[in-house]
């Protein structure tokens, strides 16, 4: 971890010029890692929740979302029962269901990790979906073993609803982590 503190780091919108400096994050700082059309494809759609981080015009870190409309319950918090069940075959079905934000990867260089960029990125992910996409809830995917993360989301009000069972390419598990965003029913 740098910890001069004159290195002051900027939140704002990622742009096109940006995608290169967000992959190289990626590939660095994360097993997971996507093609560039992907992140173009993010960028294009909702562009107000793809951010990064920048430490004297240098990229640090970023955050991508995209927008979704979901018929599982639990992507939204509320308790899986047989009748949601049933909700969310006809939501498939019909395209019926709740407006969600999916966080879809959030990183941040290795030597600058500790500094507040990551609450930073998620602060403003946040806002973004509450003011900009107005969704009702924002969920995300994170490795079972990954526990700072998991616990800078529970300080941002995510709880863990479920376990997806080898969810990621080695085959370690992902808990679903939801923060409600507005108050939602069945």
């Amino acid at each position: 971890m740098l910890s001069d503190s004159r290195l002051k780091f900027k939140i704002r919108r990622a742009t096109l010029d940006d995608i290169p400096a967000v992959m190289r994050v990626n590939l660095e700082s994360l097993p997971e890692h996507y093609w560039q059309g992907f992140f173009e494809y993010l960028l294009d759609n909702w562009g107000e929740a793809f951010l990064v981080a920048e430490i004297n015009g240098v990229v640090v870190g970023y955050a991508m979302s995209r927008v979704e409309t979901v018929s599982d319950p639990t992507l939204v918090g509320l308790p899986d029962s047989g009748s949601s069940r049933v909700k969310r075959i006809l939501g498939g079905v019909f395209g019926l269901g709740w407006r969600v934000g999916h966080l879809v990867s959030i990183a941040v260089l290795a030597p600058y990790r500790g500094m507040g960029i990551g609450k930073a990125l998620l602060s403003e992910t946040i806002r973004a979906m509450k003011e900009v996409y107005d969704v009702d809830a924002i969920y995300l995917e994170v490795r079972v073993s990954n526990e700072p993360a998991i616990r800078l989301y529970e300080k941002f009000g995510f709880r863990k609803v479920s376990i997806k069972k080898g969810y990621y390419r080695d085959g370690e598990d992902a808990y679903i982590m939801v923060k409600k965003l507005k108050p939602v029913t069945m």
